[in-house]
């Protein structure tokens, strides 16, 4: 077989080793904190129909999809995000359920984007989304949970906050089309002001031009007079603006409340298509890398995309590689981290004693939820050596006088102290290590 075939293809890699250990790390954080805040768990598929994410996911992702026709030749695609799947779910399975439904996933996406720092043609996703809650507690909601995760992995980060209610209503006022409004925003999110600028010009006329020019260059406390000055244009409008003026204001109030920095951008408008109001992004402070590092919103008319009727709807996904980029990149953070979640015990078994004495100390771990693992040797020493290399605090050896007196001798690899003890007292020796290390 060919060297080519030893490593994954371009934008695709292995995960391993201590990489591995912070995903994991990383995961079992995420979903251990959308459980603590009343998420439930849900497992969309990795394969969809291709039309799921062409009907509003947005240009970039549609020309980014991995997209392949199955041997019964129906369109099929990688997932490229996962809230169209969210909502197809939701209109499946969840329907007739009592609302609001609050759901979380951690998933892999896949979009053929041209690999850089952070952006991998494969990647990871927690996401958190609310179906059937108008009340902006739900904004709230699933992005405090999100920073309550972040805060818990040390995580630093600050919010940018948008509207595209307020670029929508504009543009819907002045005749211009769903399909022009998404070409529009895209221009927005990727800073192609004057060309998104000419094009409104093109289909529509001058005074809704100057308000759409003020409406993306001006901040959320000028917002109110501004629309007053157009009010005449406007018409009932004026109403819709001025509830989303207040639900934004309200958002970044409380982040603030709560020691949150928080900056309003009135350019952000994100890159996927289906967003109706309330939208932002979570960027790290990392001294070394400053990223964005997920983002969210309300998606308020998604469902009836797909055949259902309108649901409230709101939520987010962080990139979790994202997150394990910047993590990394503060000085020794990730050895810090696995140090710290390192709970696994060595059983060092020697040669010349009984295997079964060993698994059955080992099973006793185990029963009490005690990571655990054996590494058989003639020579402590080289288990002492792996042990101290794994970075594993504390080691049980099984000799031959051990298991002749039905004992085992536990050994601090931290502070070198070590003591032979009955077996029966061993899983209280165990968790009072763990309760020092650890707390």
């Amino acid at each position: 077989m060919s060297k080519e075939f030893l490593n994954p293809p371009r934008g695709i890699r292995d995960i391993v080793g201590l990489d591995a250990e912070l995903y994991e790390y990383l995961m079992n954080e995420f979903r251990k904190t959308a459980r603590f805040h009343g998420f439930k768990p849900v497992i969309p598929p990795t394969i969809e129909y291709s039309r799921l994410f062409e009907a509003k996911s947005g240009e970039e992702i549609k020309k980014s999809m991995y997209v392949f026709k199955d041997k019964a030749g129906r369109t099929l695609a990688l997932r490229p995000e996962v809230t169209a799947s969210i909502i197809r779910i939701y209109l499946s399975k969840y329907k007739g359920e009592v609302k609001p439904i609050r759901l979380y996933y951690i998933a892999q996406c896949f979009r053929y984007e041209e690999p850089q720092l952070g952006r991998y043609r494969e990647f990871w996703q927690g996401g958190l989304e609310i179906i059937g809650d108008r009340d902006i507690n739900s904004d709230i909601s699933v992005s405090l949970t999100a920073s309550d995760y972040l805060d818990r992995i040390n995580c630093k980060h600050y919010y940018v906050v948008g509207n595209v209610a307020f670029h929508r209503t504009i543009l819907s006022r002045a005749n211009i089309s769903i399909d022009k409004q998404d070409y529009i925003l895209h221009l927005i999110d990727k800073n192609i002001i004057d060309k998104a600028i000419e094009f409104v010009k093109e289909n529509t006329s001058e005074e809704y031009v100057d308000l759409f020019r003020e409406v993306i260059s001006k901040p959320i406390d000028k917002l109110r007079d501004l629309i007053n000055d157009y009010k005449k244009i406007l018409g009932d409008s004026v109403e819709i603006l001025s509830s989303e003026i207040e639900r934004t204001v309200t958002f970044i109030d409380v982040l603030k409340q709560l020691g949150y920095n928080t900056v309003y951008e009135p350019k952000l408008v994100r890159g996927l298509a289906y967003y109706t109001g309330l939208i932002y992004e979570y960027r790290a402070e990392s001294r070394v890398l400053k990223t964005s590092i997920g983002g969210g919103g309300r998606y308020d008319n998604l469902t009836t995309v797909y055949g259902g009727s309108s649901e409230y709807s709101t939520g987010l996904a962080l990139g979790l590689d994202r997150i394990a980029l910047v993590l990394t990149s503060e000085s020794n953070t990730i050895e810090k981290i696995l140090t710290k979640q390192n709970r696994e015990i060595l059983i060092i078994s020697l040669e010349n004693t009984p295997l079964d004495y060993s698994y059955r100390v080992l099973k006793t771990l185990v029963k009490n939820n005690i990571e655990s693992w054996i590494y058989r040797t003639n020579n402590i020493s080289k288990g002492l050596s792996i042990a101290n290399r794994k970075k594993i605090g504390l080691v049980i050896i099984i000799g031959e006088r051990e298991f002749r007196e039905n004992k085992v001798t536990i050994k601090n690899m931290e502070s070198g102290e070590q003591s032979t003890i009955d077996t029966v007292n061993l899983i209280t020796m165990i968790e009072k290590f763990l309760t020092n290390r650890f707390n």
